[in-house]
């Protein structure tokens, strides 16, 4: 059987403290959260969905925030802070070692597949899709390591929608490191 390879930085505790810039693509880069016209994003039911599931994936875990997000036709950003470890079963999370297949409650990975769980549960429970798959098996993230960088990343949440037709995710795009669908 093949061991899927993580795109987590090995060693790294996703559980610990700080801001994460995170990246989520619907399965095969297909635009199914609405369209953007005049430099702005159009959410439709699916995309007005996806957009109130950050706010409450904030609302669910105490731990963390949700500082900016945005739900574009084919993908999803959000800037998330995890402001304090978790605590489950009473005793915190902090410094759990990664284990392929062993989920650590309250860490990045669990917190974005929360997410992607709760928008697909809602859509098919509200009739938009079929059934999933909705979303890529992975995401990208990026940790934030600074105040200039942090700034950046809310930039280029606030500002995607004007940039849609040179995003490397436009379903036009040259083949690129983020747009391979198979």
């Amino acid at each position: 059987m093949r061991r899927r390879n993580s795109m987590r930085h090995t060693g790294y505790d996703y559980t610990q403290p700080g801001a994460y810039f995170v990246t989520i693509c619907a399965q095969r880069g297909q635009s199914v959260f609405g369209v953007v016209v005049d430099h702005g994003m159009q959410l439709n039911p699916l995309g007005v969905l996806a957009q109130q599931a950050w706010v409450d994936l904030a609302a669910k875990h105490a731990h963390i925030t949700v500082d900016s997000s945005v739900v574009m036709p084919n993908h999803a950003h959000a800037l998330l802070w995890i402001v304090e470890p978790a605590i489950h079963d009473g005793i915190s999370v902090a410094g759990t070692p990664r284990q392929y297949g062993k989920p650590i409650a309250g860490s990045l990975s669990t917190l974005v597949n929360a997410y992607k769980m709760t928008v697909t549960k809602r859509s098919i429970a509200a009739g938009l899709i079929p059934g999933p798959p909705l979303w890529q098996r992975n995401f990208w993230d990026r940790i934030v390591r600074d105040e200039r960088e942090l700034a950046n990343v809310r930039h280029y949440i606030e500002t995607n929608p004007q940039r849609w037709l040179e995003d490397q995710l436009h379903p036009a795009a040259p083949p690129n490191q983020f747009n391979r669908w198979t």
